[in-house]
């Protein structure tokens, strides 16, 4: 590193340690990230062919921080709608009686796009967008010509949430945000014209805006404790002040979602009402009484989420089964079914009405097809593609099979695996074991590019949702808190151990694989279970939790309290399940990648277990993406980590058969 880096590097880490983002045992230089030799380089160039073409095999979704599906416009002809077709996630509008036809361009770079939609009169464009991943997102402004760009919230960097855009008041919006150093989150009003943004409320805990009347004058809040420890506030637009409305004080319950009537007289919620059911309850607006409930029963432990209708007839529910998402159209007065729309095994989530109220969007994403926008017919259910863009490449891909598997864990749990081979397979293949992210989180049945790369060169695919995963029930969910972390680790070796019983496995070539959560999954696997693994593969993952919540945003410390432990009480058990406590213990061969600028995980867990590794000698490569956060956003970020990743394991394979 050159004289003048580091002293630089010096001086930004004596400043984080003197404001306490960094303590004093993390005062050493970033790890530097792998050069690779002019061989490997060009062992990566000879597979960044098949790389392009799952990449450019586009999702027409800006991600999995993003909640835009597709939101149409006031008269109906056009919807805007997220896709990563140019390399990054940016914002296009369609035409919806030509889904073929080129999109016209909204965004484009040099930073990403994630949300959007139509003013009330149809006029402008809002959407969010960040700096190289930070998370800290502006609201932009744009006449929906593409012209008139504008920054409205050009203030100090904060995590802003999508505004909400009261019908009867044009010319207002209404959004929510947070300091990353404290654990509060904020509501705030400001014209869409311009100007200075009003504090309208202040939340101690972390939250968020859920819904608006059409009026501008109330708004559902959500006070975030937990994930299993939610509550809906109401607050009173002009005068801030807040009022609970579900749960009761002495209940603790999850909540989905929660959006009012057309009228505003009612509110929809969704919840676990703290145990094992799901339902979605309609309570009057004014008391907080409950008028009339729909309780789930398909799964009946599946989470839900409520798109109420613009015009009042009807509610749609979307219901998240962890493993595969399905969608009904309730009557919004007595909130019996109507009708279920057949949507196919995959990743389905549901995005807005249209203003006639007769039409709304989804978002699905299958194993063999990425992510793309429908809409749906609210009094049929019929489907019909918003978007028939052409991808080449995609069709020339291997065919694949996926299914769903379930096993039972040590206690008589099951654990559903979504499973994905190569069609026409023969031998035994190396396998890949990607966990999730979260913790409270799952993987969907779906268009996964990691997976389809891998899958195209031989490799069979894994996905298992072991306990702390969404979409099967509370109890579930909850079962890797705190202590019970060890039961989870318990899943990890029964997964490994039923994977490499399998026909298709080669017992000697098993790979685990994981972002963000699933990061830390893949080191505390290569730290508690050495021998189970044979490599593998951590993209932004926690190495010392004490550190983690030291250094990461204070409103996931908070959150993280009930999942992992209270950093100032817990420091015993936040050790415990460490990775680097046991660090010594990885014999694997471990490929590593961060975001330079993430905010959730900093790079500094990355270095931390880099480090490690390269002190005992142990094969470790370390990526670190310029422009990138939380993320892979980038197309060429994507393409660099398939052919790097996918070079490191044929090498680190070898060598453990070798072993």
């Amino acid at each position: 590193m050159h004289l003048n880096r580091l002293a630089v590097v010096l001086v930004e880490l004596l400043a984080a340690v003197h404001a306490g983002a960094v303590s004093s045992e993390q005062l050493a230089f970033p790890a530097e990230p792998t050069v690779l030799t002019a061989e490997q380089e060009q062992r990566d160039q000879n597979r960044v062919a098949v790389a392009q073409s799952i990449v450019d095999a586009y999702p027409n979704w800006d991600g999995f921080f993003s909640s835009l599906v597709a939101n149409w416009s006031p008269d109906g002809k056009h919807v805007v709608f997220g896709s990563l077709r140019d390399g990054l996630p940016e914002i296009y509008v369609g035409e919806v009686l030509k889904p073929a036809d080129p999109p016209k361009t909204v965004t484009q770079g040099p930073e990403r796009a994630i949300w959007a939609r139509y003013s009330v009169d149809g006029k402008w464009i809002f959407f969010l967008r960040d700096s190289k991943g930070d998370e800290n997102h502006h609201i932009w402004r744009v006449r929906a010509d593409g012209t008139g760009l504008i920054d409205l919230t050009p203030g100090e960097p904060m995590h802003r949430d999508e505004p909400m855009l009261p019908r009867k008041r044009p010319l207002i919006m209404l959004y929510s945000a947070a300091h990353t150093t404290g654990p509060s989150s904020m509501l705030f009003s400001q014209n869409i014209v311009g100007g200075v943004p009003e504090l309208v409320y202040t939340n101690p805990n972390p939250g968020g805006l859920a819904d608006v009347t059409s009026d501008g004058a109330s708004a559902l809040f959500f006070d975030y404790h937990s994930n299993d420890d939610v509550v809906l506030l109401q607050v009173e637009v002009a005068t801030g002040k807040t009022r609970r409305l579900y749960p009761s004080a002495a209940k603790r319950v999850a909540i989905f979602s929660a959006a009012y009537s057309a009228d505003g007289k009612r509110i929809y919620l969704t919840t676990d009402q703290g145990g094992e059911s799901s339902v979605l309850l309609a309570i009057d607006a004014r008391t907080g009484r409950e008028l009339v409930r729909y309780a789930n029963d398909s799964p009946p432990t599946a989470p839900m989420s409520v798109l109420v209708s613009p015009t009042g007839e009807r509610v749609v529910v979307g219901i998240d089964s962890g493993n595969h998402g399905e969608v009904r159209i309730l009557d919004a007065r007595t909130l019996k079914i109507e009708r279920s729309v057949g949507v196919p095994l995959g990743n389905v989530i549901v995005g807005s009405f249209r203003n006639d109220g007769k039409a709304f969007s989804l978002l699905i994403s299958l194993p063999d097809h990425p992510a793309d926008v429908y809409s749906v017919d609210a009094a049929t259910g019929q489907l019909r593609p918003l978007r028939n863009d052409k991808r080449p490449g995609l069709d020339a891909l291997p065919a694949i099979e996926a299914s769903i598997e379930k096993i039972s864990a040590f206690d008589g749990l099951t654990i559903p695996i979504n499973l994905y081979l190569p069609k026409g397979r023969t031998g035994k293949l190396p396998t890949i074991v990607i966990f999730h992210g979260g913790p409270a989180s799952s993987y969907a049945v779906r268009w996964n590019p990691y997976a389809r790369f891998f899958l195209s060169l031989g490799y069979a695919v894994l996905e298992p949702n072991v306990r702390g995963s969404t979409g099967f029930g509370r109890a579930y969910e909850m079962a890797d808190n705190r202590e019970k972390r060890a039961d989870w680790l318990k899943d990890l070796e029964t997964v490994s151990a039923w994977t490499k019983k399998q026909s298709w496995c080669d017992p000697d070539r098993v790979v685990v694989w994981g972002q963000s959560y699933g990061g830390y999954t893949t080191l505390m696997a290569l730290t508690r279970q050495p021998t189970l693994w044979s490599a593998g593969v951590d993209l932004y993952g926690v190495a010392d939790l004490k550190q983690f919540l030291r250094t990461t945003d204070a409103a996931i410390r908070a959150f993280f309290v009930t999942e992992f432990g209270d950093l100032d009480k817990d420091g015993p058990l936040l050790d415990e399940f460490s990775p680097m406590r046991d660090r010594d213990k990885i014999v694997a061969p471990l490929f590593v990648y961060a975001g330079q600028n993430d905010p959730r995980v900093p790079r500094s867990e990355s270095d931390a277990i880099v480090r490690a590794l390269r002190e005992r000698g142990i094969p470790v490569e370390y990526m670190v993406a310029a422009n990138e956060g939380h993320t892979v956003d980038r197309r060429e970020t994507k393409i660099e980590l398939l052919t790097r990743t996918a070079r490191f394991l044929e090498d680190a394979l070898k060598s453990t058969a070798r072993r």
